[in-house]
C-alpha cells in the first residue's frame, strides 16, 4: 500500500448516507472540516424499508434537508394503519416538531438529498472511496488511509473517525468493535418490489399501512411518480423461495393475505425483487479513543418497525453537535461521544425490544386483534405514538390494557384459553425486561432479556439447510444494486 499524498481534516466519516451525512452536517455547524468517504456513487440504492414516519421527517427537517427531499414530491401520508386478519386500527399521525405526515422516498433519492445537503453545509464527500486502514498514535485514532476513486491511497490525519458504514462496518472491525456485545436473532426476512400504484387518486395514497395475515406482514408505502413499495416480511426461511420464483411468491402472498390484493391487485411495472434474510438486531460498543460509530454501524433493530432512518439521522446529527465544539480536547471529545452513545441506547432500548418482539414469525393471535380493535380511532393515536417515539411500546400496551385484551380474548367463543394465557405470560415477561431497563439503565448491558434470541451468528452466515435456518441468523445474498428504485424492469412481472 503506497501512500501517494497526505491530508489533514478535523473529522473523517466512513459512509455518507443517513448517519454519515447527518454527522457531517452536525460537525460543519460547529465549524469543523469534514471529509466523508463512501464506496458508492450517488445516487445509489441500498436495502431499506425506506419509510419515514413524522418523527423521521422531523429529523430530516432538523438537518436542513427537508426541502430537497420534498422536491421529489413523495406523497404525504397523514394516516397510518395496521390490519390483522380483518381487525383494523386506522389513526391520524400527531405532529412532531410541526410535521404531521410520513413519507416514503426510495434510497437513491433520499440519500442524494442528504449528500447534497451535507455538501452545501461545507463537507467534502468523496464517492467510490473506501476506508482501508486506521492509524493510531498514543492509543487513539489519529488518522486513516483511504483508497481513492483512481486506486491511489491517501493518508488523512484527523481528530476523530466516525464509522457510519452500516451493519458490516469496516470501521467497527478496524477499531476492534466488530462483534456486538448484545444482539438478537431475527426470524423474519424481507423481500420487496416497487410497482405502479393501482390506487392512484384514492385515500390509499395518504396511508402508510401494515397488513398482517399468517406469519407474514405486508408493508405498503406510496412513493413518488404514482409508484408504491410493497415489502413482505415473513419467515426468513421463505426468502430463497422469493428469490427462486418472485412471480409465484407474489401470487402466493396475495392469496394468503386478501387485504394486499385489495390494495395492490392489478399492480404493474415491477422492479427487480430485492431481498435479505440477514436482519440480526444488535448493539455495538460505539465510542472509543478518537473514534465513534453512528447509524447501523453501532446499533441495528428490526426494520419491520421502520425506525432505522430516523435514528441514523438523529444520532448522527447529535454526535456532530456534541463532539464538534470539543474536538480539540481529546478527553472531552471522547466523553462527548460516549455520552451520545449512552443517550442513543436509552432512547432506542424500548424500540429494540419492540423490534425483537415483532421479528418473531408467528400468525395473528386473538390478543393482537383485540389490541387493534381497542386502539382503532382512539385519541390520542396511541398506536402511531409508538411509531413516532412519542410513547414507548410498553407504555402504550401496558399491563392494564394487556389485562383487558386477555379478558376479551378469553371470552371469545371457541377461544383457546391456554394459548391466550401462554402468549400473555410471554408478553408480560418481555415488558418486564423493558421496564427494568428503563427504570434501572445500565450502560452496555449484556444481560439477556425475554425479547432477545441470543443464539445469533456473527458475522451472519447463510444457513445450509432449513433446520439450520431455524437455529441461526439467516443471511441471504442481496440482489445487485438498482440504478434507481423508480426504474421498472420489464423482465420482472407479476
Amino acid at each position: 500500500m503506497e501512500i501517494t499524498r497526505t491530508e489533514s481534516v478535523d473529522v473523517v466519516i466512513a459512509g455518507a448516507r443517513c448517519a454519515g451525512s447527518a454527522a457531517a452536517i452536525g460537525f460543519r455547524r460547529a465549524g469543523r472540516s469534514v471529509l466523508a468517504v463512501d464506496r458508492s456513487r450517488f445516487p445509489s440504492d441500498t436495502l431499506s424499508t425506506h419509510v419515514n414516519f413524522p418523527s423521521a421527517v422531523a429529523e430530516i427537517q432538523a438537518i436542513g434537508a427537508l426541502d430537497r427531499v420534498l422536491a421529489y414530491d413523495p406523497p404525504r401520508c397523514y394516516h397510518g394503519m395496521v390490519e390483522a386478519d380483518g381487525a383494523r386500527c386506522l389513526q391520524k399521525f400527531a405532529a412532531v416538531d410541526g410535521i404531521d405526515y410520513g413519507i416514503c422516498l426510495p434510497r437513491p433519492e433520499l440519500d442524494m438529498a442528504l449528500v447534497e445537503t451535507a455538501r452545501e453545509a461545507g463537507a467534502e464527500i468523496r464517492e467510490h472511496t473506501s476506508l482501508e486502514k486506521v492509524l493510531w498514535s498514543g492509543g487513539r485514532v489519529s488518522g486513516v488511509v483511504i483508497r481513492e476513486d483512481d486506486g491511489s491511497y491517501t493518508q488523512v490525519n484527523c481528530k476523530l473517525l466516525v464509522g457510519a458504514d452500516g451493519r458490516r462496518s469496516t470501521t467497527a472491525k478496524l477499531v476492534g468493535a466488530e462483534r456486538p456485545y448484545r444482539g438478537s436473532r431475527n426470524e423474519r426476512g424481507c423481500a420487496f418490489w416497487y410497482m405502479d400504484d393501482p390506487q392512484v387518486g384514492t385515500v390509499w395514497r395518504e396511508r402508510l399501512i401494515q397488513l398482517r395475515s399468517g406469519p407474514t406482514h405486508a408493508l405498503i408505502f406510496p412513493t413518488p411518480n404514482n409508484r408504491v413499495l410493497c415489502l413482505f416480511m415473513g419467515p426468513a426461511v421463505d426468502i430463497p423461495k422469493f428469490r427462486a420464483d418472485p412471480e409465484g411468491m407474489w401470487e402466493a402472498m396475495l392469496e394468503e393475505n386478501p387485504a394486499v390484493r385489495v390494495r395492490l391487485g392489478g399492480a404493474t411495472n415491477f422492479t427487480k425483487l430485492r431481498s435479505t434474510g440477514d436482519n440480526v438486531a444488535f448493539f455495538r460498543r460505539s465510542s472509543g479513543p478518537g473514534w465513534a460509530l453512528a447509524g447501523d454501524a453501532g446499533h441495528f433493530k428490526d426494520p419491520i418497525i421502520g425506525q432505522g432512518i430516523r435514528d441514523a439521522i438523529r444520532f448522527g446529527r447529535l454526535l456532530g453537535e456534541a463532539c464538534g465544539p470539543v474536538l480539540d480536547d481529546p478527553n472531552a471529545c471522547d466523553a462527548a461521544s460516549r455520552s451520545v452513545e449512552a443517550r442513543r441506547d436509552r432512547e432506542c432500548n424500548a424500540t429494540y425490544h419492540w423490534g425483537n418482539r415483532e421479528s418473531r414469525a408467528f400468525s395473528v393471535t386473538p390478543l393482537i386483534k383485540e389490541a387493534l380493535a381497542d386502539l382503532d380511532g382512539c385519541d390520542p393515536p396511541r398506536l402511531l405514538h409508538m411509531f413516532d417515539r412519542i410513547q414507548a411500546p410498553h407504555h402504550v400496551l401496558n399491563p392494564l390494557r394487556g389485562g383487558k385484551y386477555v379478558a376479551k380474548a378469553m371470552l371469545q367463543r371457541g377461544a383457546d384459553r391456554k394459548a391466550v394465557l401462554r402468549e400473555a405470560l410471554t408478553e408480560i415477561t418481555i415488558d418486564r425486561g423493558a421496564w427494568r431497563e428503563q427504570l434501572r439503565p445500565k450502560f452496555r448491558s449484556t444481560r439477556i432479556t425475554q425479547s432477545e434470541r441470543a443464539d445469533y451468528d456473527w458475522p451472519p452466515k447463510t444457513p445450509s439447510d432449513p433446520a439450520r435456518a431455524r437455529r441461526a441468523a439467516p443471511a441471504i445474498a442481496v440482489e445487485p444494486e438498482l440504478q434507481s428504485a423508480f426504474e421498472p424492469e420489464s423482465t420482472v412481472t407479476a
